[in-house]
């Protein structure tokens, strides 16, 4: 049995951790829970490394589920950005470690009351916080507590230094049972800075004891990136941030990153999810592909007519029309190909309200173009239709290579989009293009990729070393993801105190890449202009860009501007 995709049904995929193993992480997983039984990695710290989106909380997940069948594990799962915000993350960290410890064990009254012991070690007037949010069991005499927070009962050095050998002492002699206790952290590459460098801490300096074991699931480099920050008042460099995340952990493991035929099956599994009819059917083709991939076979959406359902051809089709169109960093993250996907079914869906009946596959390939190459989208809803068919002829048939002379106002870019079934010469299309055109203004800058919204952050920063590297990665960038990230810089002026450093970077883009010259001159004049700044005058005064320049004169001659900016630009002109 096959079942098309239906329009009615399209799923959204929401932002959770993935409880189905679409991706073959099982072996990554398999790795883990291997190198947690060998004895000599004792105590143990795990890194599971991926950038946002790449499936490190997925993979936490199914670690957990691994690690529950076995009876002399006890597995702790903690996210310190949740509680970055306390005083003393260290402390709550130690105390959720703790809590789970007694709840293991609560028939037994004298772990409890080693327990107990130990969290008198930690900071109590931090502990509280936990306390609050119910991290820690509330069974606790009132008594203990009051006396927990007398002076001699806070937290001296000798308290907290002896935390680690009475800890050890007590996995060694009251827990003879267990062979590990595992903590799961998650998320920590959204800590702040110093939440970050405290979890790290905890970790080192107070539970790496024998019997102890941490996964870590994080995006390396904004973990090192956050030790950095949180050591830049010493001075130390970034190599230090290095040596201290390798000092850490002992085994770091990196998800790998999707390819091409990987995003295809990913694609064609999710999308299969809406039009599946039952549970049952989507488990037993999720088992299908994942031993097939176990085996090494390829492809892994073959072979499917021994199932007792499988997708429709249509359904693979389209999963290998949306995996080829996207961005290269969006089509290898998880997160972002489910991003497009459901920003693909909400747009398949107001067609739907809007009585328009378009093919899932027409409307990929046209909402592959918008969100791709924008520019070349608004140009070609801005033809009359007979134009419009026109330029979709030549635009397909310089996509089959079958000439080389490239249609007028197309982004060289665009070639490999123009080459992919369907053929919208032959579909009409004005319908739809003319809501599309409607929905742009609202989206224009919202779907940007992570690499995006990083350069978007970094050109915007204060530090100069940060926007002189980032000028020169967006200058390696096709003109279509640099207008991105342009109108994702005038989406942040109204978030900053000053804008004089994100002024700087669109100037030195302006120069080079004269085809923004005329953009970022208009988004300047209306995003930017009652913001501007004098060191913003005198640079668009001393740019050597015609239109940009021209700016100062505009600025001496609007007396709405503020006053000294506008003598910035005079001074600036020699006026």
């Amino acid at each position: 049995m096959t079942t098309s995709l239906n329009p009615a049904k399209m799923a959204l995929w929401d932002d959770n951790p993935s409880v189905d193993d679409l991706l073959g992480f099982d072996t990554v997983v398999t790795a883990v829970e291997g190198a947690l039984a060998v004895k000599d990695l004792d105590p143990l710290t795990i890194g599971i490394h991926a950038p946002w989106g790449g499936g490190k909380t997925s993979v936490l997940g199914m670690v957990e589920k691994r690690l529950e069948v076995h009876s002399d594990y006890v597995i702790a799962r903690t996210d310190p950005w949740e509680y970055d915000d306390h005083d003393d993350v260290r402390g709550t960290l130690i105390a959720e470690v703790l809590h789970e410890l007694e709840e293991k064990f609560k028939d037994d009254g004298e772990v409890g009351a080693k327990v107990k012991d130990l969290v008198r070690r930690i900071s109590w007037s931090r502990v509280t916080k936990a306390v609050a949010k119910g991290s820690i069991t509330m069974q606790w005499n009132p008594l203990e507590i009051v006396e927990a927070f007398k002076p001699k009962a806070r937290e001296t050095p000798e308290s907290m230094s002896g935390f680690r050998p009475a800890f050890a002492k007590f996995l060694k002699d009251n827990l003879p049972n267990v062979k590990r206790v595992i903590v799961l952290v998650d998320d920590l590459d959204r800590c702040l800075p110093d939440a970050a460098m405290a979890t790290l801490e905890a970790i080192k300096l107070f539970l790496s004891v024998p019997k102890m074991a941490f996964v870590l699931a994080a995006d390396q480099e904004m973990v090192r990136d956050a030790i950095a920050a949180s050591l830049d008042a010493s001075g130390r460099s970034e190599i230090f941030a290095n040596r201290y995340l390798e000092k850490i952990v002992q085994l770091p493991v990196s998800l790998p990153r999707l390819t091409a035929d990987e995003t295809s099956n990913y694609v064609a599994l999710l999308l299969s999810a809406s039009s599946s009819p039952d549970k049952v059917s989507y488990t037993t083709l999720v088992e299908h592909c994942r031993m097939r991939r176990r085996a090494g076979q390829t492809p892994l959406l073959a072979d499917l007519d021994q199932l007792p359902w499988r997708p429709d051809e249509s359904v693979l089709q389209l999963a290998d029309q949306i995996a080829s169109g996207l961005s290269s960093d969006r089509a290898r993250n998880p997160r972002q190909v489910k991003r497009f996907l459901n920003a693909f079914g909400v747009r398949m869906e107001i067609a739907k309200t809007h009585g328009l009946t378009i093919a899932p596959g027409v409307l990929a390939k046209l909402f592959l173009l918008e969100d791709r190459f924008l520019a070349d989208f608004e140009h070609l809803v801005s033809l009359p239709e007979a134009q419009r068919r026109e330029l979709l002829e030549q635009w397909e048939k310089w996509g089959r290579k079958e000439t080389e002379n490239t249609p007028d106002n197309v982004s060289e870019e665009t070639r490999d989009w123009a080459a992919v079934e369907p053929w919208l010469a032959e579909v009409s299309l004005a319908q739809y293009l003319t809501l599309a055109a409607s929905l742009t203004s609202l989206v224009a800058g919202a779907n940007l990729t992570d690499e995006q919204a990083q350069l978007v952050a970094d050109l915007s920063s204060p530090t100069e070393t940060i926007r002189t590297d980032a000028l020169a990665r967006i200058k390696g960038k096709a003109l279509t993801e640099q207008r991105s990230v342009v109108t994702g810089l005038f989406g942040r002026v109204r978030k900053l105190d000053s804008i004089v450093d994100l002024v700087s970077s669109l100037v030195e883009l302006a120069k080079a890449r004269p085809e923004l010259v005329d953009e970022i001159a208009e988004g300047i004049r209306q995003s930017c202009w009652q913001l501007l700044e004098p060191a913003s005058a005198f640079e668009l005064a001393d740019s050597d860009v015609p239109a940009l320049s021209a700016l100062a004169d505009q600025l001496i001659a609007d007396e709405n501007v503020d006053p000294v900016t506008r003598e910035a630009a005079r001074a600036a002109r020699g006026q």
